[in-house]
């Protein structure tokens, strides 16, 4: 199933990423730099890559709930028309 889930969520993705997207982006780089020059880049990227894990772990476990809340709902629906 894990395998179902990552193929079909790898292929909803956007091709891109909005303006909103972007906006809060340009708001991590002035505190990315002042994180920087309070401690190194070691740390910053052993930090950064310890929070991507935790955020992809996040997006899939939401993208499960979400595709098995659809299929709920569409079953749902199904039984009501019959």
């Amino acid at each position: 199933m894990g395998d179902i889930l990552d193929y079909l969520e790898e292929i909803t993705q956007p091709d891109s990423l909005g303006p909103e997207y972007h906006d809060l982006l340009e708001k991590t780089g002035p505190l990315n730099d002042r994180l920087t020059e309070l401690t190194s880049i070691e740390f910053m990227n052993e930090h950064f890559n310890a929070t991507a894990a935790v955020i992809t772990f996040e997006r899939r476990e939401c993208f499960s709930r979400g595709f098995r809340l659809g299929v709920q709902l569409i079953l749902a629906a199904l039984q009501d028309s019959f």
